[in-house]
């Protein structure tokens, strides 16, 4: 197994994260949370919403990278995730409104039928449905997508049509879900480029058979360190600040490397009247 440790990028995209998913806990009172699917999109998975868990909620991932779910375990968390695989994500089997919060961490473009997806999280959701994007309005996807031409890569990161903000809020509505909030996050001072590294992990471990089971690296989280310690780089919590300060609406779209949508069922909007 080849070791491969997560870039500052990636760990600063972790940092927003954390601090986004503790941020709406308190601000909606979450307590239980799906992440699904939970793989790992562009680096190690299974550990995209341990935010949620640092804030007491209970996370169920659904579909995750195994091997990864340690590192809840690293940080304290263990007794606040779960892990289950389901064969049909668009059947989960899991009961009407089972949690106050069903998320996903830019996973959910590569699925053959998004809004069929949409509707199945609508539907375990008793509240609100939280969706996390890349964002393709911004420097770095023509030369991603550039890259992945030149070098004859197959292009696995999802229908790039959803990958616009616009595009996800009509979604949402079109699925029976109010949008009651919608920004950005990650927005650093570099654009969200392919560069050195992310060749070599196409490389290393894409698979131009896309019916051929894919490997994975061994993957190191440094942001792990930082959540067990409570302590984190000056840097970080600087750039932080103003990110989430200016998260809501589009002011960061052309630099900021995702978006997220955040959907409220109609049901529970008429519950609370």
């Amino acid at each position: 197994m080849q070791k491969e440790v997560e870039v500052f990028g990636v760990t600063y995209e972790r940092y927003v994260l954390f601090q986004h998913h503790r941020l709406l806990a308190q601000q909606l009172g979450l307590k239980t949370i799906v992440d699904m699917p939970s793989h790992g999109a562009k680096a190690a998975g299974s550990l995209y919403a341990i935010g949620f868990g640092h804030a007491g909620c209970h996370v169920t991932v659904v579909n995750p990278e195994m091997k990864m779910m340690t590192g809840w375990k690293d940080i304290g968390l263990e007794d606040h995730v779960a892990a289950v695989e389901i064969e049909d994500i668009y059947h989960t089997g899991f009961a009407d409104n089972s949690f106050d919060l069903a998320y996903n961490f830019v996973t959910w473009t590569e699925l053959a039928d998004p809004p069929r997806y949409l509707q199945e999280m609508k539907r375990i959701s008793g509240k609100y449905v939280l969706l996390v994007t890349c964002n393709n309005f911004q420097p770095g996807y023509p030369w991603h997508r550039f890259l992945h031409e030149w070098f004859g890569f197959p292009w696995t990161h999802g229908q790039v049509k959803y990958n616009y903000v616009t595009a996800v809020k009509k979604l949402f509505k079109a699925s029976g879900l109010d949008v009651v909030e919608y920004g950005t996050i990650d927005t650093p001072c570099w654009p969200d480029h392919t560069g050195p590294r992310d060749v070599r992990l196409h490389r290393r471990f894409g698979n131009k058979d896309q019916d051929a089971p894919k490997t994975s690296p061994q993957w190191e989280v440094p942001f792990l360190e930082y959540v067990r310690n409570g302590n984190y780089p000056g840097w970080m919590k600087l750039l932080g600040k103003w990110d989430m300060l200016f998260r809501k609406g589009v002011f960061k779209l052309p630099m900021s490397h995702l978006f997220y949508v955040l959907g409220r069922k109609m049901s529970y909007r008429l519950s609370e009247k």
